[in-house]
């Protein structure tokens, strides 16, 4: 039986997504989304938190993003949570967790080089 590792996340680009063409001919859209949160918690100053997550998206839907996204566009992703683990040149065991992307909706979108009139 597989394990569910299932994310919804709504927010805003950093940066223009990046693509890249992996060997075989795949497309890969990276970029990182910050998501604001506030704390339920009434003795902390800081009552806003921003949480970034990376997230990939292959294929088409990379491509769109690429075409459609920029920095500081809104949108929500849905995908899985992926942990991808190396040791590192001093023999450390590392890890990050990414998000792949199923679906990205694209709440503001404008292609990434159209100007506001």
């Amino acid at each position: 039986m597989k394990n569910l590792s299932y994310i919804i996340l709504d927010g805003n680009l950093t940066s223009d997504p990046e693509e890249k063409t992996i060997v075989g001919g795949k497309t890969l859209a990276h970029f990182t989304v910050a998501v604001n949160h506030s704390q339920n918690n009434p003795d902390s100053k800081d009552k806003d938190d921003v949480s970034f997550f990376e997230v990939d998206a292959w294929e088409k839907l990379g491509e769109n993003c690429v075409e459609f996204l920029k920095k500081g566009s809104k949108v929500t992703v849905m995908g899985n949570l992926k942990q991808n683990r190396w040791k590192s040149p001093d023999g450390e065991t590392k890890s990050k967790v990414k998000v792949t992307a199923s679906t990205v909706r694209f709440d503001s979108m404008r292609k990434r080089d159209e100007k506001v009139a």
